[in-house]
C-alpha cells in the first residue's frame, strides 16, 4: 500500500460515510485497499459486516480470542498471527455518548504482514465505522422495527444477509425462533404486549412490535426441539397471568411448530395463527395450542396441496418408520391392520400369528414411540389419515 493508495482510501471512506454507504461497503474498501479480509465486529464480539478481496480463501469468524487491549500497540492496534494469516485489530472510536468502551472492532487479515501505511488504513476505516455505528445507535429502534416487520414478513431466503442486516440493527439471532401469537381480549394494543413480554421473559421470550390489535406476536429462542417444552410452559403461564396485568378479558395462543432453520419463523408466524383460530374453535378460550399437537385438523383448516398432506403423513408416522427399520419390527403393519379391523385386538393376533398379549405390547409401544392416545378420537383421525395418505403413495407398505 502507498501513499497514494490510502489517500484513495480516505476519499473513499469520506463517499461512503457521507453516502450513507454502511459497515459493509467501509469493509470491502479496506479489503480492497490491502488486499485482504476485513471483519467488522460489535463490541460482544458478534458479526456486523465482513468483505474479502479475491482468493483469501477462509479467514476466522472472529479475533476475539487474540485481542488483548493490555498488550495491544499503544492501546490501538492490536496483532496476531492466526491459521497462517497476519491480523491486524482495532477497536472502534467510542462516541462522546458511549464513552465507556469500544462500540466494536475492526479486524484486516493480510497474507503478508501488515506495515506502518497498513495500520493507517486500519485507522482511518475504524473511525468511519464508528461515525457509522453512531449513526446507527440514534435510529437503532426504528431500525429494530423494520428488521422485525420485515423478518416476519419472510423478505430474506438467504441466511447470510438475514444474519448481517440483522447486526446492523444490534441484533443478535438464535438458532431458530418458535413462533406464538396471543389474542389479548379486551386489552389496549401497548399493555398487551408489555404484560406477555414480562410474562414469557424467564423463558428469553421476546416481542418486538406493539400491535395494531389484541393479538401480540411473541418469538421463543430455539436451540433444539426440546426448548419447546419450555416455551409452552412459559404460554402457559402468561395465558394464565397477563389477563389481571393488562386488564383483558381472556388470553388465548396459539404456537407455530418447531423449526431448525431461523428463515422458517415467519412459516412458524402462519402456523401460530392457524393453530390460534382452531384453538380457540375446539378448545375454547384461555387456551395454549401447538401446532404440531393439531395433527389432521391444521391439514385440512390451512388447505393444504398435496405436498402438505405427504409432509403431514410423513411427519406422523416418520418415527415408527424409522423404529420399524432400525429393528426389523412391523409396527406400521400393526397399527394399520389394527384400525382396519375395528380395533379388534383378538383378530387381529389371529392374522398377525401372534398372542393377543403381542398386539397389546405393540401398541403400547406405537403410543410411546409417536406420543399419541390411540383410544383419543383427535389422535385416532390424525393416524387413520396419515396411514391412508402414506398408504396411496407407498403401494408395497
Amino acid at each position: 500500500m502507498t501513499a497514494e493508495d490510502l489517500a484513495a482510501l480516505s476519499e473513499r471512506a469520506a463517499g461512503i460515510v457521507s453516502g450513507g454507504g454502511g459497515l459493509k461497503a467501509l469493509a470491502q474498501a479496506l479489503a480492497d485497499a490491502a488486499h485482504g479480509a476485513v471483519l467488522i465486529e460489535d463490541d460482544h464480539w458478534r458479526h456486523l459486516a465482513a468483505a474479502q478481496a479475491r482468493g483469501m480463501g477462509r479467514v476466522p469468524a472472529s479475533f476475539e480470542p487474540w485481542y488483548k487491549p493490555a498488550t495491544s500497540v499503544n492501546g490501538r492496534l492490536a496483532r496476531a498471527t492466526v491459521d497462517g494469516l497476519h491480523a491486524l485489530c482495532a477497536p472502534l472510536p467510542a462516541s462522546a455518548a458511549n464513552g465507556n468502551g469500544p462500540p466494536g472492532y475492526i479486524t484486516l487479515f493480510e497474507k503478508v504482514k501488515p506495515t506502518t501505511l497498513t495500520a493507517a488504513a486500519m485507522r482511518i476505516i475504524a473511525s468511519a465505522a464508528g461515525i457509522e455505528l453512531s449513526r446507527r445507535s440514534s435510529a437503532r429502534p426504528q431500525a429494530r422495527r423494520a428488521f422485525w416487520d420485515r423478518y416476519l414478513g419472510g423478505e430474506w431466503s438467504d441466511l447470510s444477509s438475514l444474519r448481517e442486516d440483522a447486526g446492523a440493527a444490534g441484533i443478535a439471532l438464535p438458532a431458530a425462533f418458535l413462533v406464538a401469537v396471543f389474542d389479548v381480549e379486551g386489552a389496549l394494543p401497548a399493555p398487551a404486549r408489555d404484560a406477555v413480554a414480562q410474562a414469557i421473559g424467564p423463558a428469553d421470550g421476546l416481542c418486538p412490535l406493539v400491535p395494531a390489535s389484541g393479538q401480540v406476536v411473541a418469538l421463543f429462542p430455539m436451540r433444539h426441539a426440546a426448548d419447546v417444552s419450555r416455551a409452552r410452559q412459559a404460554a402457559t403461564n402468561a395465558v394464565r397471568d397477563v389477563p389481571a396485568q393488562a386488564a383483558a378479558r381472556s388470553v388465548t395462543c396459539g404456537m407455530g411448530a418447531y423449526h431448525a432453520d431461523i428463515l422458517e419463523g415467519p412459516r412458524s408466524l402462519e402456523e401460530g395463527r392457524h393453530a390460534l383460530a382452531l384453538g380457540r374453535r375446539l378448545y375454547g378460550r384461555g387456551s395454549v395450542t401447538l401446532y404440531s399437537d393439531l395433527g389432521v385438523y391444521a391439514l385440512l383448516h390451512a388447505g393444504g396441496a398435496r405436498d402438505a398432506f405427504l409432509d403431514f403423513a410423513e411427519a406422523q408416522l416418520a418415527p415408527l418408520i424409522l423404529y420399524d427399520r432400525k429393528h426389523k419390527t412391523d409396527l406400521v403393519k400393526t397399527l394399520r391392520l389394527y384400525f382396519d379391523i375395528g380395533e379388534n385386538v383378538k383378530e387381529a393376533a389371529e392374522r398377525l400369528s401372534v398372542h393377543r398379549h403381542t398386539i397389546f405390547y405393540r401398541l403400547n409401544q406405537i403410543a410411546q414411540i409417536l406420543k399419541v392416545d390411540l383410544r383419543a378420537p383427535k389422535d385416532q383421525l390424525s393416524l387413520r389419515a396419515a396411514l391412508a395418505i402414506h398408504q396411496m403413495e407407498h403401494e408395497d407398505s
